[in-house]
């Protein structure tokens, strides 16, 4: 029967969550396709402060590696894959142990008047047949985290300086 049920029950998953925040996208893009940032918001991080993390490649370009290692967040890798600057971003995400799974990150940024809208976006692939049951619950289970990442990336990107202003003297040169 447990088969049965699995094989009714999606192969695949998607959740995102999405964010206002009031900072030009120039200004909160750097934040997330910069991979050593992560650590500066990132819920997972925040919640195994002991895990190490390791940063291959260069920041901000494709094939950039941000590798961690916890007792709580267990052993991971994000890379990043594409990128649209100021629009979009798409890494693949793996986790290792303890529960081996591949999916994938996707950041999308559209410009507001007051600043820039920010979605968050997992999606992938279930194995059948326990990946199936475990995709009913990941919405409920990481979409509190990804809500968490989204609030701790405002507050931190609402916290660098004010953006530098251009003078009328400035459009001169």
């Amino acid at each position: 029967i447990l088969l049965i049920v699995s094989a009714m029950l999606p192969d695949d998953y998607r959740f995102a969550r999405t964010i206002e925040l009031n900072r030009p996208v120039g200004d909160v893009y750097p934040l997330v396709v910069n991979l050593p940032n992560w650590p500066k918001w990132d819920p997972f991080t925040e919640s195994d402060p002991d895990a190490e993390s390791t940063f291959t490649g260069t920041p901000g370009t494709i094939g950039s590696t941000w590798s961690w290692e916890g007792e709580l967040i267990g052993v991971g890798r994000l890379t990043l894959q594409d990128f649209v600057t100021n629009v979009s971003i798409r890494s693949e995400l793996a986790f290792i142990s303890p529960q081996p799974m591949v999916g994938k990150d996707i950041w999308e940024f559209v410009e507001t008047p007051s600043g820039v809208q920010v979605s968050w976006i997992s999606e992938g692939n279930l194995d059948y047949p326990f990946g199936r049951f475990a995709g009913i619950f990941m919405d409920s289970i990481l979409g509190p985290s990804i809500e968490t990442g989204l609030d701790n990336l405002k507050k931190v990107s609402e916290g660098l300086p004010p953006p530098m202003q251009k003078t009328p003297a400035d459009s001169m040169d």
